[in-house]
């Protein structure tokens, strides 16, 4: 009899043992540097969804994980494995939010995090990107890694992805509160870099910070890209279909790009989008003779002189002949 109420115990225990989790014994080792590719990312304390929270990593936090969860769960969208980190903070953190990190190469993981994000440098975004909290954190990043950069290419395309992050920022602001903390205080600590536009009734980056961006990095590389972002950075006011202020806005926009790199890129594209222009002006030259003579022709045919030559510059150069005919 004695031996069978130790047995009994001895199963007891057993079944005590197994129907206690233990994340320790069926996690595997996993020592890998990884960098933090989501805003305000969620430390747990076990590795599963509905663990307490322990705190929250910024976007761009490089961590050293230590362990991975047996299995993978699916959070949202993703499915993916739950790893474990010991600084800045100790808890577990869903590897869909996490991204490799390559220690050696810092500019490149800096740049392909901020990518995974904002899309190509030369994609000229609209509203949505990011909400406020993201567009906030990857601009925090951005601007502390350009300052860090070892690569002059890096450190400009940084800089411009901190300048679209901000934009990102600014259009999720809802006009009804933008004059209430936090959005007032960030948009206050942005200075001369952005304005107001009335017509809009938003904040905008100012497209002199792009271009005084763009002739920074003139002698890079990347300065051409940064020229072609400036050349679509909100202008304040309207034109209202009046010919010579269409004009004027072309030469300050596509004109001092065509003007910076008359061999760039972005010629092409963006003679395609001057020539939109054009066509309305030509169309409604007829109409506005008086406002044709205000156009300076000649500041566009100092533009156009030095770019290179295409099928799409001759289509420019028409346009413009057609509406000067109505002067």
């Amino acid at each position: 009899m004695q031996v069978i109420f130790k047995a009994l115990t001895m199963f007891g225990l057993c079944l005590a043992v197994q129907a206690t989790p233990s994340y320790a014994a069926t996690n595997t080792t996993y020592q890998a540097p990884k960098i933090i590719a989501g805003a305000g990312v969620r430390v747990r304390a076990n590795p599963k969804l509905t663990a307490t929270e322990v705190g929250k990593l910024a976007f761009g936090t490089v961590v050293v994980t230590q362990q991975r969860s047996p299995t993978q769960e699916t959070v949202g969208a993703k499915k993916d494995y739950w790893y474990s980190v010991n600084t800045p903070l100790k808890g577990w953190v869903f590897g869909g939010l996490l991204q490799d990190y390559d220690a050696k190469n810092p500019d490149k993981a800096a740049v392909q995090l901020i990518r995974s994000k904002l899309g190509k440098p030369e994609k000229v975004l609209e509203t949505g990107v990011l909400n406020f909290n993201e567009a906030l954190e990857v601009s925090q990043f951005a601007q502390s890694a350009a300052t860090k950069a070892k690569s002059i290419e890096a450190a400009g395309e940084l800089k411009l992805a901190y300048l679209q992050a901000v934009q990102q920022g600014l259009y999720a602001i809802n006009p009804e509160q933008d004059q209430k903390p936090p959005y007032s205080t960030w948009v206050k600590s942005l200075g001369s870099q952005v304005f107001y536009h009335e017509l809009a009734g938003g904040y905008y980056v100012d497209s002199r910070t792009f271009w005084k961006l763009a002739d920074q990095y003139k002698a890079a590389s990347v300065g051409d890209v940064i020229a072609w972002q400036a050349a679509h950075a909100a202008l304040g006011g309207e034109c209202e279909g009046f010919v010579e202020c269409m004009s004027y806005r072309g030469q300050i926009t596509a004109g001092e790009y065509l003007k910076r790199y008359p061999k760039g890129r972005y010629v092409i594209p963006m003679l395609e989008e001057l020539n939109e222009d054009l066509a309305y002006m030509a169309k409604e030259a007829p109409n506005q003779r008086a406002n044709v003579k205000e156009i300076d022709f000649a500041r566009w045919d100092k533009i156009l002189a030095p770019v290179s030559k295409s099928p799409t510059l001759d289509k420019t150069k028409q346009y413009l002949k057609q509406i000067k005919a109505y002067q």
